[in-house]
Formats: structure tokens, C-alpha cells, sequence
């Protein structure tokens, strides 16, 4: 790629001397893909376009719907029956004109996949998938074994390595540990955003019965005790299902353009590797799990 721009200075030069022109280089230089688009997707797609980075592939040829316009501020009334990822690559290619947007169709390469409310698919790239509905939010992140990233320690950068998982491993591994040690380790909420990841994603509603089967389900076949998930959480999560809440995709979308910028810039340690966000406690968890 050529050298960054005296346009491209002046404009991201705040961030620049935040991070540094190595890091800026490699932001303007990665590719991004996202798999579905919601209001979480709107978020995390407008940060990334507005730090600059060099393409942004979207893709979600589903027509927009009435409901699409009550939490997708970038949808117009004029854009219904029209496919969500031209609508909105046309709409963020106004917020920053250096960077490109593409409407993918879901082939071709790139240095990080986000998949966003779908089931999750083979990846052989940095992964995140991510969701946010009612007043939670989840977001699972991979950056496959050769990740590597550069951190401050006492005054100093060195770089550092990470491990992560797999998402099938993630979602079958075995959980040892006592009930009480657990319990401070991994919260409720992690292992019900794993339990609905196995679940048939898409559907209009999901019962409080049915979510508590697949949790029970899930917790059964690793070993860990059923008692690490209350019933209310379950029953919140249940409700919160198939809706969208603007303020709380703004919260998790914003998070989860901050971990692509981590991840592509080498910039900091990206979650490790699961975060769950649960707007009526104001909490923002993460854990390896």
C-alpha cells in the first residue's frame, strides 16, 4: 500500500499520536468484513470507517423492513425493500471518503470476519462474533494461535502473545472447578450466550422454557454445575430476544470496533475471549471460556 497521505495525516492525527504511524499503516491497510447487518452492525462499522481503516466489506442482501427504521438511524423511508448492505455502504461512504466500501458476497479474503446474529460459520481468519439484543449484548473473539501484540509495560513497548479458542472448542470444552470458585470466574450470562449460539438463531421468539432446556443442556455436557445460572437471567434473556435496543448496541458496537482496532493494529491485548454486556447491571464482563 502507499505511504499515508499529508490528508490523511490531518485527519487522523489525533489518533496518530495515540498509537503511532506503524499502527495507523496497518490500520489503513486491513481489510474488515462483517455478516449481517443490525443496529449493532451500524455502530461498530461507523467507528471503524470514521478511524480509517482501508476497507470495509459489507454483506446482508436482506431487503430493510419498518423495523429495520426504528433502530437503524442511517435507513430512510425511502430505502424499505432495499438490500441492507447497499443502503448502508452508501450511507458510511459519505462519512469518510478514503476509505473503501465494498458489498461482498461473502467470499474473498480478509484480516478479520465479523459475524454478527447468525449462526457462526468455518473461519480460517481472525474471528469475532458478536450480538446485542434487548438489554444484553455478547461478543467472542479469535485471533487464532500466531497472534501477536505490542503493550506498554513500565514505560517500555514489548510484545506479547495470546491464546485463544476456537469457537467449537469454546462452546464444547469441559469446565472444571468448584461451584463457588466458578461462580466468581464466569458469569451467568457467558454460558447463556453459548447455549443461544447453539440454538437455531433467526427466529422471531425463543420461550423461557426452551432457552432454559439448551442452557441446562449445555452445562450438562461440560461438567458444570447448573447452579453457575440463575433462573431470572435466563428468563431476562428470553424476553430481551429478537429485539433491539438502540443505546445498548451502541455500547457493545462500540466495543466491538475498539477490539477490531486492537486486533488489526497489534495495539493492546484484544478480549480474551468472551465479553457479555448486561445493560440493566451496567456491567461489561469479559472471561476465557
Amino acid at each position: 500500500m502507499s505511504e499515508i497521505s499529508k490528508e490523511e495525516v490531518a485527519l487522523y492525527d489525533r489518533q496518530i499520536r495515540l498509537w503511532g504511524m506503524e499502527a495507523q499503516n496497518r490500520l489503513r491497510s486491513s481489510t474488515v468484513r462483517f455478516e449481517g447487518i443490525n443496529a449493532l452492525t451500524l455502530e461498530a462499522s461507523k467507528n471503524l470507517v470514521l478511524a480509517g481503516i482501508g476497507t470495509l466489506i459489507l454483506h446482508d442482501p436482506l431487503p430493510i423492513t419498518a423495523k429495520d427504521l426504528e433502530v437503524q438511524y442511517y435507513f430512510q423511508p425511502s430505502d424499505l425493500n432495499r438490500p441492507k448492505d447497499q443502503v448502508l455502504a452508501e450511507r458510511l461512504a459519505i462519512l469518510n471518503p478514503l476509505v473503501k466500501i465494498q458489498v461482498g458476497d461473502g467470499d474473498g479474503d480478509c484480516d478479520v470476519l465479523v459475524v454478527v446474529g447468525r449462526q457462526a460459520m468455518e473461519y480460517e481468519t481472525r474471528f469475532i462474533a458478536a450480538d446485542s439484543f434487548g438489554l444484553f449484548g455478547y461478543i467472542f473473539v479469535d485471533c487464532l494461535d500466531d497472534y501477536e501484540f505490542m503493550e506498554a509495560t513500565d514505560g517500555e513497548n514489548r510484545m506479547c502473545k495470546a491464546e485463544y479458542k476456537r469457537l467449537e472448542q469454546s462452546l464444547q470444552s469441559p469446565v472444571k472447578g468448584n461451584a463457588q470458585r466458578l461462580k466468581r470466574k464466569y458469569p451467568p450470562l457467558a454460558f447463556i450466550m453459548q447455549a443461544l449460539m447453539q440454538m437455531t438463531l433467526g427466529q422471531s421468539s425463543i420461550s423461557e422454557k426452551d432457552l432454559a432446556e439448551a442452557v441446562n443442556r449445555m452445562l450438562d455436557s461440560r461438567g458444570i454445575p447448573r447452579e453457575l445460572v440463575d433462573e431470572a437471567t435466563v428468563a431476562r434473556v428470553a424476553q430481551s430476544w429478537n429485539t433491539e435496543f438502540v443505546p445498548c448496541a451502541a455500547v457493545v458496537g462500540g466495543t466491538l470496533a475498539q477490539e477490531v482496532l486492537k486486533i488489526v493494529t497489534r495495539k493492546d491485548m484484544p478480549i480474551q475471549n468472551w465479553y457479555t454486556y448486561d445493560a440493566l447491571k451496567g456491567d461489561g464482563i469479559t472471561c476465557f471460556l
